[in-house]
């Protein structure tokens, strides 16, 4: 009995001195981005995106017309024509009976988005809102060169004002982005990337609208 004590005695001493190199571990400081990793990141990850594509897609649509109302879940399929050197696309989203749930195209830097599903409050607000939230899956996929950069665990996050732009450290992709319009915050993330012909996709996309609380998620199903 006593042996056995001495030894609990003996353990505990050992892990008493052992404590304060963990937290020193864990409290070391995460080290800064370069100036040179801070921009060579989104050029990289630039670089490797197609300019031009077509995609078809499986979604699943969820919406909340008003905060006291059930989610609406609508299973769809989605086609997207996206020309990310001119800016241009159409995206058109479906029921599995065929039944248009919305389509936006976008021509010249013009957006037309027409919606079969009730929206609160002003159609045309929330149609732009839709048009500028299907503009983010699919543009702006770098953060501007006055981005703030910062390493946090495994990302590299880049600020600018509200705006932030989070990719993996490892892969140096887009993970994770989050840009405001007024007071409409839009969440987007990616995942599951995949090399294409074409240059590099993403199999998944999550986008989240808080103001009109709809939430996007999207499938790969075919790339061309």
């Amino acid at each position: 009995m006593k042996a056995r004590g001495s030894g609990g005695r003996v353990r505990g001493v050992v892990g008493l001195a052992i404590l304060p190199l963990l937290v020193l571990v864990s409290c070391r400081s995460i080290p800064p981005v370069s100036p040179v990793e801070a921009a060579r990141i989104p050029a990289a990850f630039e670089a490797t995106l197609p300019g031009s594509f077509n995609t078809q897609q499986t979604l699943l649509f969820e919406f909340r017309p008003y905060w006291w109302w059930p989610t609406i879940r609508m299973t769809a399929l989605g086609y997207a024509t996206v020309n990310r050197k001119t800016g241009d696309y159409a995206v058109v989203c479906l029921s599995p009976l065929g039944v248009k749930i919305f389509d936006v195209a976008c021509t010249n830097g013009v957006a037309v988005t027409r919606m079969t599903f009730p929206v609160p409050g002003d159609r045309g607000a929330a149609g732009k809102a839709i048009s500028d939230d299907i503009g983010n899956l699919y543009f702006n996929l770098v953060p501007p060169p006055d981005a703030v950069a910062e390493r946090k665990d495994s990302r590299v996050i880049y600020r600018q004002s509200r705006n932030r732009f989070e990719f993996d450290a490892t892969s140096g992709r887009l993970v994770r982005k989050v840009v405001w319009n007024g007071d409409v915050k839009s969440t987007v993330e990616y995942g599951g990337y995949r090399q294409e012909p074409v240059g590099v996709y993403p199999a998944s996309m999550t986008l989240e609208n808080s103001r009109y609380r709809y939430r996007l998620l999207i499938q790969t199903l075919k790339f061309q």
